[in-house]
């Protein structure tokens, strides 16, 4: 809710609703008032005389007719506040998101990196023993180089799996303002119980349907250019010399415009060809989402089902390295064939962190995009509201 992006999103969507008002004000009576305070001074056969005081009127006007170009207008005002909420609601599911994104990209690489140096404890006292039983001839140097390349190739690791950390850290702090030493693993289904497969109410397809209506709005107001405009008016006016009457007018004014150059009709074009757009940017809208929704959920399937493989390849892994171990000593196994399964018992496990993060993110990113983010952490109201 502090995030400005948020913020101003939300402001914008709150002026855009008192603008309605502001549209409806057209239809209802208008009353002004008008005072002149000064002199007169007239020339009457050579003789000047001058008179000093005060008049004033007042005027009373209500629209009758105008071709719906008022009622077009309040319709394109209600519209232009669904696009600002629609826009704010979009705003706020990506910072969620982004939030989301990074507190679990921080959790996952604390995750990662603490495995990786549980691991590499183990494996440098492996290297250690292999490097003295190379020395004395009983392990082969190719088999201590290999083993030695693939302790590199998981140090670069490390090294990657920090800046990225770091990068995680940087935009968790963005949002939450501190990063705590630890982090615990978001609880993602109580969030996101279950993905909402619904389009219609996505934020994004919302303002790109208020815009639509904006567009039509515009263009029955230059519609109703072409139509004449009826309005009936009072008014009263009091003279400054007192020896003239006051004036009390009361009537129905009719106006229509014959020929203005070509304008309302240049105007109407533009406003069908704005509704044409609108009407490609709501399809095209829906189609992305649709086909985004498809590919993430394909994808959460995929990462769902390769879980339970990935945990069973943990299983597997950890008991090569547990036999490998054990069959140091009968001779049926070496070093080098400890080295390597302990890296894949480890990367198993690096490979299921990893997997787990990205299934939340997925979770994460078809909320978002259907809206139901932001409106599962309260942020903003329900799609019905």
């Amino acid at each position: 809710r502090q995030d400005p992006g948020f913020r101003a999103a939300e402001g914008a969507a709150v002026e855009a609703v008192q603008s309605i008002g502001v549209a409806r004000a057209a239809l209802r009576p208008q009353l002004s008032a008008n005072a002149n305070l000064g002199a007169i001074q007239e020339t009457i056969d050579g003789d000047r005389e001058t008179t000093t005081g005060g008049a004033g009127g007042l005027d009373l006007s209500q629209l009758v007719y105008d071709g719906g170009e008022s009622a077009a207008a309040i319709r394109q005002a209600a519209a232009e506040a669904l696009a600002a909420r629609a826009e704010r609601d979009v705003v706020a599911n990506e910072r969620a998101l982004e939030a989301a994104r990074a507190w679990i990209d921080a959790w996952q690489f604390d995750a990662r990196l603490a495995l990786l140096r549980g691991r590499t404890g183990q494996m440098d006292a492996l290297m250690t023993q292999m490097e003295r039983m190379a020395s004395s001839g009983l392990v082969d140097r190719a088999a201590l180089d290999a083993a030695r390349r693939q302790i590199v190739d998981i140090r670069l690791e490390e090294r990657r799996l920090r800046a990225e950390r770091e990068d995680a850290r940087t935009r968790l702090a963005r949002f939450f303002g501190e990063t705590p030493p630890t982090l615990e693993r978001p609880s993602i289904p109580q969030v996101v119980t279950a993905p909402e497969a619904g389009t219609d109410a996505a934020p994004d397809v919302v303002r790109r349907a208020a815009e639509l209506l904006v567009a039509e709005s515009a263009v029955a107001q230059a519609e109703a250019a072409f139509r004449p405009k009826a309005t009936l008016r009072a008014g009263v006016t009091s003279p400054i010399e007192e020896s003239e009457s006051t004036d009390v007018t009361l009537g129905l004014g009719l106006n229509y415009t014959f020929n203005d150059g070509g304008r309302r009709q240049a105007t109407l074009e533009a406003a069908r060809t704005r509704r044409s757009a609108a009407e490609s940017r709501l399809s095209d809208a829906r189609s992305s989402l649709e086909s985004e929704l498809a590919t993430t959920r394909a994808q959460l399937a995929s990462v769902t089902d390769s879980l339970p493989l990935v945990a069973r390849q943990i299983e597997l892994s950890t008991s090569e390295a547990k036999t490998a171990r054990s069959q140091i000593a009968t001779g049926q196994s070496n070093l080098r064939q400890l080295v390597e399964a302990e890296i894949e018992a480890y990367r198993a496990r690096d490979r299921h962190i990893a997997l787990r993060a990205e299934r939340d993110l997925l979770r994460l990113t078809i909320a978002a995009r259907t809206g139901a983010l932001a409106r599962r952490l309260e942020i903003t109201p329900a799609a019905a509201d």
